[in-house]
């Protein structure tokens, strides 16, 4: 049989144990629990770096591409400037040479004129009223030449 001396020493025996394990198992849990706490606090912070440079980055690369953007639009609008600079040149240049041409087109028109005006197939001292009389047919002649022609230009 047991002693009575035996079942508490026993129980004694095994009552500190369990208080050893049980307080080997708060020891534990709560350095556990601690490792866990700082490893979600350093996540956490890690997280928090990790958004903060991508939001600087972020930015940066707004402002690289708005940057690169206006610098792109500045050169679009001088390459714009001058074409329209050539342009105008052009423009100039045709409207020089259209005004010559006009010139040149009134001088004909002119000598013409007093090519028909004055002209005469015959000499003038055959007879005066013969020559008054074809000035007359070659200046109307002229006069409709000339109409016509300013209908088809």
């Amino acid at each position: 049989m047991v002693l009575k001396e035996d079942s508490e020493r026993s129980t004694y025996t095994q009552k500190v144990d369990f208080a050893k394990l049980r307080s080997e198992l708060m020891n534990s849990d709560s350095t556990e629990s601690q490792l866990t706490r700082s490893s979600h606090e350093k996540l956490t912070s890690d997280l928090a770096k990790l958004s903060s440079r991508l939001r600087d980055e972020i930015s940066r690369t707004q402002a690289s591409v708005r940057l690169d953007l206006n610098l792109e639009k500045g050169r679009i609008r001088e390459e714009a400037n001058g074409q329209e600079m050539r342009i105008k040149e052009t423009e100039a240049r045709i409207e020089q040479e259209v005004a010559g041409l006009r010139e040149r087109v009134e001088a004909v028109k002119f000598s013409t004129l007093q090519w028909l005006m004055y002209a005469t197939p015959y000499p003038l001292e055959l007879t005066p009223k013969l020559t008054v009389a074809l000035r007359g047919v070659c200046t109307g002649t002229a006069a409709l030449i000339l109409g016509a022609w300013r209908l088809l230009m």
